[in-house]
């Protein structure tokens, strides 16, 4: 088994748009006598380059996981720990659902770590698998919202799945990774009652648009709520989101969440997929709060640890 993992050195070239990064990597090897070893080497320069693929191509193979979060709003459960951490049915969020991505046909997954980077790192390097794992540190995580994160990670033009930590999924189908004939698919789930977020919104043309609220009173009953999970498939829309949250991050626009950016791409340009997870039969949860943690658990108890088996 190899793993890799990258570390940002620092974030100016990065930000500044990560055609460039300096990164140091962890290279983990299998020895004789079944322990393991490894070392961090520095790789130098990495220029990213476009792809070929495009939403008419192949399967999403790339995952991004937004980890660097303090979880302010858990409270004591992530006082010593990153949220990335926190465990349903004894499995922590990140470890089931960077296995679900794999089972489904991702092979390569970064994620952005920063509050308790240390533990998180190591948890990842130890259960990592056949998966390709880069991680890449945000040291601004205190005073920057995850658009800064994702600026660090993201790869201009290239076909990707972004995915904050805190997703919980009873199941992620291999079916969910094929081209769909949209520049970005959305998986959502019905709006609960004075539910805020990011959420799907079909306009008066019939398509859906992706609109932020912040309250209750910009929802409507017909909207739908994101997972925080998105299926970026278009080369070109990826290349366009990617400039426009650059643009925002060196306009000091840090407090925004990278949803704002991509509703601020998407425009008319672009054409935007849906998906209906209870079409799936899948169950999805957001643990941000200690009542979404107990709601999460509830269900793990009523409907059986089976439901979420990562293997």
């Amino acid at each position: 088994m190899t793993s890799r993992f990258f570390i940002a050195s620092d974030g100016s070239s990065s930000l500044s748009g990560v055609e460039e990064i300096s990164v140091w990597r962890w290279t983990m090897a299998d020895n004789n006598d079944g322990s393991a070893s490894g070392e961090y080497g520095q790789v130098g320069r990495h220029r990213a380059k476009l792809n070929s693929s495009s939403r008419t191509g192949h399967n999403i193979s790339e995952a991004i996981i937004l980890a660097a979060g303090m979880g302010r709003r858990l409270g004591h459960l992530t006082a010593n720990r990153p949220k990335a951490l926190i465990e349903v049915a004894g499995e922590p969020l990140v470890s089931r659902l960077l296995s679900q991505m794999q089972r489904a046909g991702v092979s390569n997954a970064t994620v952005v770590v920063g509050f308790l980077g240390d533990k998180l790192i190591a948890h990842v390097r130890s259960t990592s698998g056949a998966m390709n794992i880069d991680v890449v540190e945000n040291p601004r995580y205190r005073s920057e919202n995850n658009i800064t994160s994702l600026g660090l990670a993201l790869v201009p033009g290239r076909a990707v799945i972004l995915s904050d930590c805190d997703v919980l999924l009873s199941d992620f189908p291999a079916q969910w990774l094929q081209p769909d004939g949209a520049d970005i698919t959305v998986p959502t789930r019905p709006l609960r009652p004075k539910e805020t977020g990011t959420v799907l919104r079909r306009g008066m043309d019939g398509e859906w648009y992706i609109v932020v609220t912040r309250n209750c009173d910009e929802t409507l009953p017909s909207d739908r709520k994101t997972i925080s999970l998105y299926l970026l498939r278009s080369n070109e829309f990826v290349l366009d989101f990617h400039r426009n949250m650059r643009d925002a991050i060196s306009g000091g626009e840090t407090a925004l969440y990278y949803e704002d950016i991509l509703a601020r791409s998407l425009g008319s340009k672009y054409r935007l997929g849906i998906i209906e997870t209870e079409s799936f039969d899948v169950t999805a949860f957001e643990i941000d709060t200690p009542e979404d943690l107990e709601a999460a658990e509830s269900w793990v108890a009523a409907a059986g640890n089976n439901w979420l088996r990562s293997s």
